[in-house]
């Protein structure tokens, strides 16, 4: 009967520590599956801000560039408006000289007419006072020659004076026609400066018209890509924050797990010390660990938190170290993203993946396949980002590497 109640109590007991064993077994995977359900909503959300972040982006290119060609556009066209307006201001002082020579020619025509009129009146009033007083005139003047080479001396000095007359008579004519021919050029060419100067002020008018309605296109594309950048500015500092509780999350699971290792309820792994990580895959680095450009440009200075190796899609990307998958899935700018625990608060990552062949939860041993590179997320191009974490945290995953 003792023995029989010393049984029944052994089995009670047994199965009260069964009980107990089974009651934190699933503890541990109610609190693994809450923070794998926690880490899956916060990749989720990382994956809409994100895409909303490369919406918002691609606007702000087409705006810059916008932006861009509404200022060239307006460059050009104050550049013909000062061609223009250098054209005028020439034609004004063109003008300006013509007219002026106009004036002169003007006032030299009028003294030669003045002049012939005079001229032709003298003559006049010589002729009328020969025959009306011809004692006195021409006539006179022979007849009263005391000889006759005395006659022949008057009678040239008459000839001479008729001669000179005509000679006077026909030169201030000419003189006349000339600068009534010059006036007449002088106010063609000035009526065809000023027709040239109209048809430039009309070409200016529209310039004029045509830059204000670019400066306003230009002021509206400023505004707008402003408006934008705020918007880009907002979401970076949203895709951070959920970056940083998905870090966060992922250092959660890993003290987690490494608790599990510390109870014997996971694998012990030994904690990757430098020089021991093998390379994920064979390639160039086209991008370092650290302070770099922004590769999507704007001049702006941004930290990579691993390095890029430059590969095909598809090329067999292998575990750095032994470990654990603690994610499998899509992460903010990395795309389809792996990540490793390797113990001792170490973690490394895998991101632009275009393929998956490992699952969460699944132990990896060093140089097996997990996944294939891609062109996922935020890239620009195809290639791998492999980081290694410690304690979440990046660090220069070179000194890890063989």
């Amino acid at each position: 009967m003792l023995a029989t109640r010393g049984q029944a109590r052994a089995r009670n007991w047994c199965t009260a520590a069964l009980l107990v064993v089974a009651l934190a077994s699933g503890a541990r995977s109610n609190a693994r599956a809450d923070t794998a359900a926690s880490i899956a909503q916060t990749r989720a959300a990382i994956a809409a801000t994100q895409a909303r972040l490369a919406a918002k982006r691609a606007q702000l290119e087409f705006e810059r560039k916008r932006e861009s060609d509404f200022t060239h556009q307006l460059a050009e066209t104050n550049g013909s408006i000062a061609v223009v307006r250098g054209r005028l201001s020439d034609l004004g002082g063109r003008i300006a000289q013509d007219e002026a020579a106009e004036v002169a020619e003007q006032q030299a025509l009028a003294a030669a007419l003045v002049a012939l009129d005079r001229q032709r009146a003298a003559f006049g009033r010589r002729v009328v006072e020969m025959y009306e007083a011809p004692q006195e005139g021409s006539l006179d003047v022979l007849f009263s020659a005391t000889s006759f080479v005395d006659l022949t001396e008057r009678w040239d000095d008459l000839r001479f004076v008729a001669a000179q007359d005509h000679r006077d008579v026909t030169a201030r004519q000419a003189t006349v026609a000339r600068v009534a021919a010059l006036r007449e050029a002088i106010a063609e060419t000035v009526a065809s400066l000023q027709a040239d100067r109209d048809a430039q002020t009309q070409v200016a008018s529209q310039l004029d018209a045509l830059a204000a309605q670019r400066s306003n296109l230009l002021a509206g594309a400023t505004h707008d890509r402003v408006a934008v950048v705020a918007d880009v500015s907002t979401l970076e500092e949203i895709s951070a924050q959920e970056e940083a509780q998905l870090e966060a999350l992922i250092k959660a699971q890993e003290e987690a797990l490494e608790r599990e290792r510390q109870q014997g309820q996971a694998p012990a792994l030994t904690q990757p010390q430098t020089g021991e990580m093998q390379w994920p895959l064979h390639g160039p680095i086209t991008s370092p660990f650290g302070m770099r450009l922004n590769p999507f440009g704007g001049g702006n200075t941004e930290f990579h938190p691993g390095i890029d190796i430059g590969v095909d899609v598809g090329t067999t990307v292998a575990a750095a170290a032994a470990g654990r998958v603690i994610i499998a899935g899509w992460v903010s700018g990395y795309g389809e993203y792996i990540a490793i625990d390797h113990g001792g608060g170490i973690s490394t990552g895998y991101g632009h993946l275009s393929q998956f062949y490992v699952t969460v939860g699944q132990d990896v041993q060093r140089g097996q396949a997990i996944g294939a590179s891609g062109n996922t997320g935020r890239s620009t191009g195809p290639h791998l980002i492999f980081e290694v974490r410690r304690n979440g945290t990046p660090v220069d995953p070179n000194p890890y590497l063989q």
